[in-house]
C-alpha cells in the first residue's frame, strides 16, 4: 500500500483529509494522513515538518494542503510570483518549495508540495447551489448571492483580490453565521469530492498525482 502523509494546518483541512481525501485514495490502495501542524506564516517551521517526516517515514510519500491566502514573503518563490496569474504563481511557489527541500539532500522525489491557490473556502464555490441550501438552513439571504459572487471569477480557485475579501470573507459577508469547522467539511461533503476537483483545476491536478504515486 502507497502512504502518504499529508501536512495541513487548522481543523478543517484535517477533517478534509480524513473524511473526504482517505475514503477516495483508500479505495486505490492509497492511505492518506493527515499531519496537522501550527506554522502560521512560518516557512521555516514548516520547512522543518517537512524533513522531519521524509526522514522518519523513509517509505512514504510527504505533501501538502497548505494555501497562499496569507502566505509570508520569507516562502521560496513567493516574491519572484507575486505578478503572476494565480495557477502559475502555486506552480512557482511549489516548485521553489521542492527544489529548496532538495538542498536538505533528502530522497525528494518522495516530497510532492502542493498550496491552495487561496483558502480551503474556494472549494465550496464548485457548487454554489449546494453551499446556499446548506447555509440558508440558518439563515435567510437573498437567493444567487454566492453564485453571484461565483461568477465573476474564472474558477473558485480564483476567487480573492485582498484579505478582505478572501473566500471565507465572501460567504461571510452574506451569511455571518457562517462556521469554517462546523459548516465547511458537511458542505464539502454534500457538494462531493468529483465535482470539487470538475470545478477547481490546481486541486484537481494534485490529486491526479498522488493516485498516479508508485510505491516509495
Amino acid at each position: 500500500m502507497i502512504r502518504i502523509n499529508i501536512i495541513c494546518e487548522g481543523s478543517t483541512e484535517e477533517n478534509f483529509i480524513s473524511k473526504i481525501l482517505y475514503p477516495h485514495f483508500i479505495l486505490k490502495n492509497i492511505l492518506v494522513t493527515p499531519r496537522n501542524i501550527k506554522t502560521g506564516s512560518s516557512y521555516g517551521k514548516l520547512k522543518a515538518n517537512v524533513i522531519q517526516w521524509l526522514k522518519e517515514d523513509s517509505a512514504a510519500y510527504v505533501t501538502t494542503l497548505l494555501d497562499i491566502y496569507g502566505m509570508g514573503n520569507k516562502y521560496p518563490g513567493y516574491e519572484e510570483s507575486k505578478a503572476m496569474e494565480p495557477y502559475a504563481k502555486a506552480i512557482a511557489i511549489e516548485q521553489a518549495f521542492k527544489s529548496d527541500i532538495e538542498k536538505a539532500d533528502l530522497s525528494v522525489y518522495r516530497f510532492i508540495p502542493h498550496f491552495q491557490l487561496h483558502e480551503f473556502e474556494a472549494l465550496l464555490f464548485s457548487d454554489c447551489a449546494v453551499l446556499e441550501e446548506f447555509l440558508s438552513l440558518d439563515y435567510n439571504f437573498p437567493v444567487g448571492a454566492l453564485q453571484n459572487i461565483r461568477n465573476k471569477f474564472e474558477t473558485p480557485e480564483h476567487i480573492n483580490d485582498s484579505p478582505l475579501t478572501s473566500p471565507s470573507k465572501r460567504i461571510l459577508s452574506v451569511i455571518p453565521s457562517y462556521e469554517k469547522v462546523a459548516d465547511g467539511i458537511l458542505i464539502a461533503e454534500a457538494i462531493n469530492l468529483d465535482k470539487l476537483r470538475a470545478a477547481c483545476h490546481h486541486f484537481n491536478n494534485w490529486l491526479i498525482t498522488l493516485e498516479n504515486l508508485k510505491t516509495a
